[in-house]
């Protein structure tokens, strides 16, 4: 009999490894619903973990009934399954993860255009000088990563410079690139990061896209996903691009808009 259960954990991947071996079922067969995300708080206050609720037929656990008694779970999964829902669901495992070149890049004429030391170090005494306002001691190092400028930024209070959901990095990122770009011809977006979150977010929402692309295939109806940003929607769309039975579409407007993960 299918039951609801309640997992939780750091984050929602970690709650579905937790579930899946609570239950003794692949993670990639479990059937969920996110109930909360979580938070990493700031420095640690307020943070809280993410839940998920599974609701399987294996989410009750074992039961008394003898095993002869036990109907086959194998073949009606096997026959409710069509073949290719299973190739999608192949391809999007697959999926070549994205680097942040392909989320971030974007150049003058769509070009990889090297960027001057002199915008490099505009940059660096720029960033310094917002991080400093802020009352954080960091270390700023500006580098041409190819795609994008990157600015990674070494702090002691890294969680509450990135802020809940990262608001605060990206509303700096925001001001960065308004400012050095106000008065001069544009180069190639300026990237900052804190700590390797920004790859960190490029996995989560891959790992997101991944389980709606699952959830998408195996209800056989459009799923559309949280609101999210134009970066972060972005990564949905390269990661499930070279998919042919799935397409993707941002849909709505403001913060409101969001991706839909449809089957093709």
């Amino acid at each position: 009999m299918t039951q609801n259960q309640e997992f939780n954990a750091g984050t929602v991947d970690e709650a579905v490894e937790k579930a899946a071996a609570d239950l003794g079922v692949p993670a990639a067969e479990l059937s969920y619903e996110v109930v909360d995300e979580g938070s990493e708080g700031f420095l640690g206050i307020g943070a809280r973990d993410a839940r998920i609720v599974v609701h399987t037929p294996y989410a009750g656990g074992p039961t008394e009934t003898p095993a002869s008694e036990v109907p086959s779970r194998e073949e009606p999964r096997e026959a409710s399954i069509p073949v290719e829902s299973e190739a999608l669901e192949k391809e999007v495992a697959e999926a070549p993860s994205s680097d942040l070149s392909e989320v971030f890049g974007g150049s003058a004429e769509g070009e990889n255009v090297p960027a001057p030391e002199a915008l490099l170090s505009e940059v660096r005494d720029l960033v310094t000088s917002v991080v400093e306002a802020m009352g954080f001691e960091a270390r700023v190092d500006v580098y041409d990563a190819d795609g994008f400028i990157a600015v990674d930024v070494a702090s002691d209070s890294t969680a509450l410079f990135i802020g809940q959901k990262g608001e605060t990095i990206d509303a700096v990122q925001h001001l960065v690139n308004a400012a050095v770009y106000r008065q001069r011809p544009f180069v190639k977006r300026i990237v900052l990061d804190a700590g390797g979150y920004r790859q960190r977010r490029v996995e989560a929402i891959q790992g997101i896209a991944h389980r709606t692309a699952r959830r998408a295939l195996r209800e056989r109806r459009p799923v559309e996903l949280p609101p999210m940003n134009p970066a972060e929607r972005r990564v949905v769309h390269i990661f499930l691009k070279d998919n042919p039975r799935v397409t993707t579409a941002s849909e709505g407007s403001g913060e409101n808009r969001r991706v839909k993960i449809s089957p093709a």
